[in-house]
């Protein structure tokens, strides 16, 4: 019976094609990019798009233009799973430098061109399509399905996916991120983040009389190398995610060849710290001794180690060399992951097999997404959407449009076994 009705929801999906990827290509056109992060306007073409449709839709704005639309489906009772997806992108940056207008949302050649095709409109698209032909084809799901479409990912997630866990407005028993990995891989889990603003004060003074003051920029600047220090010592990673761990490593370091600068592999940034300084700013005028410098710092956490303690290490770091440097946390975030002895992991596992014929290969992000707040939150939770994650964030994006077809069947499918699993015989 099951069987059937997977192939009944594909058929929707296949028949509903051409709507489904008008509906990718609607959706890039929305230049919804983060900062400044306003989403009013493509929050509310998704909220009529689902109630056009009959579906119950809630809209929370937590921040001015920073809104969260959601839809469930079901008895309303457990288990629930949550269907996760973010509608904000990066700024498009140069126009200039792209073949195309950045939010063009053209489909040629068999892709959707455009900021935010692959990173991440044409996940949630996917989600979107699954959702939709779910509810029209099961007239009684044991459970229920939400369907969360955020702002916010792009600049922390603190009033998008954060805010609806935080608020109580959405918890779940798993969860399904659409974010881009391609169709046979999934990311089970992420490092962390230790986000730093250190900061100098000086004297100021006539640029021409400096022994009159104290520069704040070399008061600051022996800080730099130290923390850089952080990232020379591999981290203990747990037993239980060391083999998608050392995968990972393989994999980043083959497909990142030719790119790297150093001795150091793409890979070994998995079980190691790593430290980027990313804003630096001191000093008025060139003629003037800088009263202040401040340096923010980006440090990312492999499983192993926490936020908290990479925070204390900075400060002993600091503490230790007598530096007169002040260090603020901006932003904390630990590693997370979910293991692959978990149901939903082996439901994906199975249906990417069913719908691709290939076996899915677990990785860990570098990086994090809106993920981490189910993660952190004991919700087991996979990455898992349509796009090639080296056309994220940069000039000429876009996705092919049957990809975000495959990938809708693949999560549909997964839904259908999560709510429907096979009987026991005796």
């Amino acid at each position: 019976m099951k069987e059937q009705l997977k192939k009944v929801v594909n058929n929707h999906i296949d028949e509903t094609r051409d709507e489904i990827i008008e509906l990718c290509s609607k959706l890039v056109r929305f230049p919804s990019e983060n900062p400044p992060g306003d989403m009013s306007e493509i929050a509310l073409f998704l909220q009529t798009y689902l109630e056009n449709r009959d579906f119950e839709v809630q809209a929370y704005e937590p921040k001015k233009g920073r809104i969260s639309v959601l839809s469930r489906i079901g008895n309303k009772k457990k288990p629930t799973l949550i269907l996760n997806g973010h509608m904000d992108v990066v700024p498009a940056g140069n126009k200039d430098r792209w073949d195309f207008p950045p939010f063009s949302g053209e489909l040629k050649d068999g892709k959707i061109l455009g900021r935010g095709s692959t990173d991440m409109k044409g996940g949630l698209t996917s989600l979107i399509a699954a959702f939709i032909a779910i509810n029209q084809h099961v007239d009684d799901i044991p459970g229920s399905i939400i369907l969360t479409m955020v702002p916010d990912e792009e600049t922390g997630g603190e009033f998008g996916a954060s805010w609806l866990i935080d608020s109580g407005k959405v918890t779940g028993d798993a969860c399904i991120v659409g974010e881009p990995g391609s169709l046979d891989k999934t990311y089970v889990g992420e490092k962390g983040a230790c986000w730093l603003r250190l900061t100098a004060q000086g004297i100021p003074a006539h640029g021409s009389l400096p022994v009159l003051g104290e520069n704040a920029i070399e008061k600051l600047a022996p800080a730099i190398p130290l923390i850089q220090t952080i990232g020379l010592e591999k981290v203990d990673i747990p037993a239980d995610i060391q083999e998608i761990i050392q995968f990972s490593k393989e994999f980043f370091t083959e497909t990142s060849m030719g790119k790297t600068r150093g001795n150091k592999s793409v890979g070994d940034v998995l079980d190691h710290n790593t430290v980027n300084i990313g804003m630096v700013s001191g000093g008025s005028k060139i003629n003037m001794v800088p009263e202040s410098c401040t340096a923010e710092v980006d440090i990312r956490i492999p499983p192993g180690t926490s936020a908290k303690e990479v925070d204390n290490q900075v400060r002993e770091l600091l503490t230790g060399e007598d530096l007169d440097v002040t260090c603020e946390l901006i932003m904390a975030s630990d590693p997370n992951y979910t293991e692959p002895e978990e149901r939903i992991y082996s439901l994906l596992t199975q249906n990417v097999k069913e719908v691709t014929g290939e076996d899915i290969q677990p990785l860990f992000a570098t990086g994090f997404t809106d993920g981490r707040f189910f993660r952190l939150n004991g919700i087991p939770t996979l990455n898992y959407g349509p796009g090639d994650v080296s056309y994220i964030h940069g000039f000429n994006e876009y996705i092919t449009a049957e990809d975000i077809i495959t990938a809708a069947k693949v999560i549909s499918g997964t839904i259908l076994d999560y709510f429907f699993p096979p009987q026991k015989t005796s």
